[in-house]
């Protein structure tokens, strides 16, 4: 009981427990809290989730597999970019002599920024030996004008003959604006083969360009 003169026990005789009672409930609510929940910061077993925008002020390493969602990053972003286009054109029905001769050409335009172009190009040719004798049918990819080796094939007389010769070479020291021709050359052995429907040729053109 409390002595005269003293006050009593106002937190009564079972403080201490009371006490005790108060002090798991805050440890429990602090453990379920997050302190990061305004930055939009939220864990996750195994991790955290990082919702917002986010800073980061200097170097950050990332040791295992970066996931992002497509078009998240820019192209103006990246160390190296990369741009592409794609291009054809053919003709038919036309006279093949024997001189190596572009018969369709693509013109691609070399995007701002970039100064390097791998270019990925395949030529196509047919053609009807319309001559008595034996021929071949060569064909050729070119790219600026530079031709990428010639392939044959050969034809006897009053038979068709098909082939393809790609070239894939990269081009360096371009700039914006400018243009890139590729072609398909064809050419006969021998004499020429007169114009028919089945004297074709096309080519297919990819530009990778790079900065």
């Amino acid at each position: 009981m409390p002595q005269p003169g003293m006050p009593g026990n106002l937190r009564g005789d079972d403080w201490i427990g009371r006490e005790i009672t108060d002090l798991k409930r805050a440890i429990r609510e602090l453990a379920a809290a997050n302190p990061f929940g305004t930055m939009g910061i939220s864990p996750r077993k195994g991790g955290i989730v990082v919702e917002g925008y986010q800073t980061v002020n200097g170097p950050m390493t990332i040791t295992g597999s970066l996931d992002l969602p497509p078009g998240s990053v820019s192209n103006d972003a990246l160390a190296s970019p990369v741009e592409t286009a794609t291009a054809s054109a053919g003709i038919t029905n036309y006279a093949i002599d024997t001189t190596a001769t572009v018969r369709a050409s693509v013109t691609l335009t070399v995007p701002a920024g970039f100064t390097r172009a791998i270019i990925i190009s395949n030529a196509v040719a047919m053609g009807t030996n319309s001559g008595t004798t034996a021929d071949y049918l060569y064909c050729s990819a070119t790219v600026q004008s530079v031709n990428g080796g010639e392939l044959y094939t050969s034809a006897p007389a009053g038979i068709g003959a098909s082939l393809a010769s790609p070239f894939q070479p990269t081009l360096t020291g371009l700039t914006g604006g400018d243009t890139v021709t590729v072609g398909v050359a064809t050419r006969a052995g021998a004499g020429t083969w007169a114009a028919a429907p089945a004297n074709q040729a096309s080519i297919a053109a990819t530009a990778i360009y790079l900065k």
